[in-house]
């Protein structure tokens, strides 16, 4: 049972695998990023420093067992989580915090990225972030938790509170 555990593992530690999960992952990476900063260079810096851990891990010999994208979010999630534990410098302008989405090539991308602007203000953030998680990025409940440190349980807690929360807003339903 070990050996087939440590199989993707392995798959990712090569540099050519691990080049392809990169190229497959970068996207969604930065657009998970951008949910958690609200801050398009301060997304892309996260990202960048995901990616980073991530090849140190995968050539220690530490690669993610499946797939690697909800290893790669819990990753940033736990960036993000450190950054805002450590003390604001002074120096830094309040003004930069969250002002300016990512920017997104499509029209539907950009209807989406407002609409799920508009989610942000109907629930709380731990439920804003389940409901990306699942419709946006598509995850599973066991995703999801090991990304967020929750239960499944919890997480369709979360998920159900947010859609209600949503119901008691129609007018967000309809854009």
């Amino acid at each position: 049972m070990k050996a087939a555990e440590d199989a993707p593992a392995r798959a990712v530690s090569s540099p050519v695998a691990f080049e392809a999960m990169y190229a497959a992952a970068w996207p969604r990476l930065c657009r998970y990023t951008w949910v958690l900063v609200r801050h398009h260079e301060d997304s892309e810096d996260v990202a960048a420093e995901t990616i980073r851990r991530a090849y140190s891990a995968c050539v220690a010999g530490h690669g993610p067992v499946g797939d690697p994208l909800p290893w790669l979010f819990l990753i940033a999630r736990r960036i993000v989580i450190d950054r805002t534990r450590r003390p604001v410098l002074a120096w830094l302008p309040l003004s930069r915090a969250g002002d300016q989405p990512a920017p997104i090539d499509s029209p539907s991308g950009a209807e989406a990225a407002a609409w799920f602007d508009q989610l942000r203000e109907c629930m709380s953030a731990r439920q804003h972030e389940a409901v990306v998680l699942r419709y946006l990025f598509d995850f599973s409940d066991a995703q999801i938790g090991r990304i967020m440190g929750l239960s499944s349980a919890a997480v369709r807690t979360q998920v159900s509170r947010g859609v209600a929360a949503l119901r008691k807003r129609p007018e967000v339903l309809d854009l």
